[in-house]
């Protein structure tokens, strides 16, 4: 293997000062606030120096936002291994919760990555949801294919799917490698759906209209009815006082 040398070095230390100072912007302004001048005055170059390093303004979004997923499933990994790994209901709640969590704090990083695409994102957005539907999968898909192997549960069998649906499970079972029978997919992403959904409308304050204050007891209820759904309603646990 090459050894670095001290021009890599300063090529790699620029590229991550590009995505630092984009995902400032992005955190602070949104992404539709990105340009190309206001990335090189902070980072302090040319403009044009930022095309050694990227193709273009959509090459820093999408690789920004790779470093944003990256942190997110670290984040929801290490909630999943911090359970038993026979108890089930917790290792989908924990990440989850965690990902509830991670998208309030980071109500720009979420818009970017799950929201409306954007004009700054380019065509970059449709690799962007490549990317986290295979990385997130990594995440639940490995819980669901693990407590699907333990506990196996009534599903719609493959000739109960409309055509479609059962095209689009197989396809996504192709793309993701989560081996798991059709109709257990199904349950995953409607689950998947849901969550992401109570998640969403928190995110944007749709709820809070209707429902003022923290919206926490509403996800718990989410959680519980999940872990009913796939016979795991006295497993369910409530959220452990915050310190």
């Amino acid at each position: 293997m090459r050894t670095p040398t001290r021009r890599d070095r300063l090529r790699a230390q620029m590229s991550e000062d590009v995505r630092a100072v984009a995902r400032e912007i992005i955190t602070k302004d949104g992404v539709e606030a990105l340009s190309l001048a206001e990335i090189a005055r902070r980072v302090g170059v040319t403009p044009a120096a930022l095309y050694r390093h990227f193709d273009d303004l959509t090459d820093i979004v999408r690789h920004t936002a790779r470093d944003i997923v990256t942190e997110l499933t670290r984040e929801l990994r290490a909630a999943v291994d911090a359970e038993e790994q026979t108890d089930h209901a917790a290792r989908m709640i924990a990440p989850s919760r965690v990902f509830r969590r991670w998208s309030l704090a980071h109500r720009q990083e979420f818009s970017l990555l799950f929201g409306t695409p954007t004009t700054a994102a380019g065509d970059a957005h449709g690799d962007l949801t490549s990317e986290w539907v295979r990385e997130l999968a990594g995440v639940w898909g490995r819980v669901f294919m693990q407590f699907w192997a333990a506990r196996p549960h009534p599903i719609l069998a493959d000739g109960e799917l409309a055509p479609e649906l059962r095209r689009q499970m197989a396809a996504y079972r192709a793309a993701t490698g989560v081996d798991m029978p059709l109709g257990a997919l199904v349950v995953m992403l409607s689950c998947w759906r849901s969550i992401y959904g109570q998640v969403a409308l928190e995110v944007f304050d749709h709820f809070t209209p209707l429902v003022p204050g923290d919206q926490e007891p509403m996800f718990e209820l989410l959680m519980q009815e999940l872990m009913a759904r796939m016979g795991l309603a006295a497993d369910y646990r409530p959220p452990a006082p915050e310190a």
